[in-house]
């Protein structure tokens, strides 16, 4: 774990909530030293040296965004923020190479019709992922962790990963939402929002204070009114619900009164280390089966 400035603070205090919240004392572990020269994005890579890049890099890292409206607070690039920003770091943390991010992707029926919004159709996405993932492993690339920023991109990008994976035995590729690292529970743990799901919620305080850790300039807290968090259907467990228009809804969720950097680079950290955590266990386990 790198000991910058950004670590500074609270690492004390959440590690102790980590640990008495049951959601495991190594999220804040001192994970094993790696090798102190970073890999270059494999965008800047000049051409004589691609194959020793792929080579060298443990895995690669690809980024998943879009461009879609996160009510009047966040940026239409929230959700490639997030994963840029999650990837970056963890491509020095895992001694990885950083893929360009894709920014332009399929958003859900609901934030279409909202200013900013491009959507890209599901059957174009699978497509166009598959050929981005075949062609990594193509490359050289064996290992590969999609880290997603965009509920959007679940369907297409399990689709695609199926599709590659089957066509390619050598290869395994890790699919993680981010927002997935922070259950509710654990956050509201931290007391940072004033909301019983943690914050969670499009265009929410939870989502723009991760955005404005990367971003701090992008994000205008409290420029629409504090609003309820988005209801649920269920009592407790996940489902998945869409559909073209949901009255009155207006693009968001949540008390963006409370958004904040500084709250933002908590949930990053965690998020950070809960990830890398996770892939160091999935490199370290090579025979473990995949997800069903």
């Amino acid at each position: 774990m790198r000991k910058d400035m950004r670590r500074g603070g609270g690492l004390l205090t959440l590690s102790f909530l980590l640990l008495v919240t049951g959601f495991g004392p190594l999220a804040f572990r001192c994970r094993a030293e790696t090798p102190s020269t970073n890999l270059p994005r494999f965008n800047r890579v000049p051409g004589y040296a691609v194959a020793d890049h792929i080579k060298t890099a443990r895995l690669a890292i690809l980024p998943l965004g879009s461009v879609e409206y996160h009510g009047p607070s966040g940026p239409l690039g929230t959700d490639s923020l997030i994963a840029a920003g999650l990837a970056e770091r963890l491509a020095e943390d895992l001694q990885a190479s950083l893929l360009p991010a894709i920014h332009y992707t399929h958003s859900p029926a609901h934030t279409t019709s909202f200013p900013g919004t491009l959507s890209i159709r599901p059957s174009t996405m699978v497509a166009y992922l598959t050929d981005v993932l075949a062609g990594l492993v193509e490359q050289g690339f064996d290992r590969i962790l999609v880290m997603n920023g965009h509920d959007g991109n679940v369907g297409s990008a399990r689709l695609a990963i199926s599709q590659v994976t089957q066509e390619h035995p050598e290869a395994a590729i890790l699919f993680v939402n981010w927002w997935e690292t922070l259950p509710g529970p654990l956050v509201d743990s931290l007391e940072l929002f004033n909301q019983p799901n943690g914050g969670h919620g499009h265009g929410g305080p939870l989502e723009l204070s991760v955005a404005a850790a990367f971003a701090p300039d992008g994000v205008v807290p409290g420029k629409g009114p504090d609003l309820p968090p988005p209801q649920s259907l269920s009592t407790g467990f996940p489902y998945y619900l869409e559909k073209t228009q949901a009255k009155d809804w207006p693009g968001y969720s949540g008390n963006l009164s409370e958004i904040s950097p500084e709250k933002g680079e908590q949930l990053v950290q965690i998020a950070e280390d809960r990830i890398a955590e996770l892939v160091e266990n999935w490199l370290a386990n090579p025979a473990a089966p995949g997800s069903w």
